[in-house]
């Protein structure tokens, strides 16, 4: 069951889907899920401020926090590195802890201090479990982050995605006009203003390191809260990672631009930056970077609200 999962909470009913977009290659038990609904939070900060490498960090019999869920609340276990490879880590009780550690263990977070060092995914017995070291997750999953196959593979490599198969987002929102870009588009496909008045996707290479801007003019000064940015993950196109959006209340010389929260779009090519009311006359889409660093990139419709 990859695609349509359901999340709930108690009492809540349904609060969120999810479809996993990535499984890990081998044993690694591994799965990346994309969430939407009620759940979803940004946790780039979290994601950033966890372990690279944990070489020589890990010694054996040196002790950690296992920290599992138990019945709606979390526990505590004193554990012991025993031994270490490169990928795991083997965790046997503490001297007086309950040798406890094979029923609802998976999952489990190992802690020294405030750094998560693994997570288990094997429980062998009661008194020994293997975790798999974060690092070794975190850079599994950077490198997914990084190189997310072009959505013509989504079907292989364990890649799966709804939007390959998607209905086109219905146009909607405030009016406004491209009035200015920086690349040019590739052979075939529609200029930004061409986009805009349905003549097929826009379609411009990114180099690495250099941004390219689409400039958009509100019919009139507007309360701005949302902008939104589409894209057919399923075209062979790269799909936009890192966008910018900046605005400006002026339409002259006098710039006073007002950047928006930096947002990526997901793999499967939507964009949503919401903010709290602001007026706005001018709309910079600064796109950065692409998913896997991929080229040409492609855009097929903006909504401003």
């Amino acid at each position: 069951m990859r695609e349509g999962i359901r999340i709930g909470a108690p009492q809540s009913g349904e609060i969120g889907t999810a479809q996993i977009v990535y499984q890990a290659p081998g044993g690694s038990d591994i799965s990346l899920a994309l969430v939407r609904g009620g759940i979803t939070r940004d946790c780039g900060a979290q994601w950033a401020e966890l372990p690279r490498s944990l070489s020589g960090d890990l010694d054996i019999g040196g002790g950690v926090l296992l920290e599992r869920a138990r019945q709606k609340s979390t526990e505590g276990r004193q554990v012991i590195i025993h031994s270490k490879n490169f990928r795991q880590v083997r965790l046997v009780p503490a001297a007086g802890e309950a040798v406890d550690l094979f029923g609802g263990t998976s999952g489990a977070i190992a802690f020294r201090g405030a750094v998560p060092i693994a997570m288990v995914l094997d429980a062998e017995s009661t008194d020994a479990v293997w975790a798999t070291r974060m690092d070794e997750i975190v850079n599994l999953l950077a490198r997914f982050m990084g190189e997310v196959p072009l959505a013509d593979d989504c079907a292989e490599g364990g890649v799966l995605s709804e939007a390959c198969a998607a209905a086109p987002a219905p146009v909607a929102g405030d009016p406004f006009e491209i009035t200015a870009w920086s690349a040019h588009p590739v052979e075939g496909a529609a200029d930004p203003a061409g986009m805009v008045a349905g003549e097929g996707a826009y379609v411009a290479s990114l180099v690495a390191g250099m941004a390219f801007e689409l400039q958009l003019q509100l019919t009139e000064t507007d309360r701005l809260s949302r902008v939104q940015i589409f894209t057919d993950p399923s075209s062979g196109q790269a799909v936009p990672k890192t966008i910018e959006i900046i605005t400006d209340m002026a339409n002259g010389r006098s710039k006073r631009p007002n950047p928006m929260p930096l947002r990526d779009m997901s793999p499967d090519g939507v964009y949503e930056n919401r903010v709290g009311e602001r007026f706005a006359k001018v709309v910079t889409i600064r796109v950065i970077s692409s998913w896997g660093g991929g080229s040409p990139v492609r855009i097929d419709r903006i909504v401003i609200d």
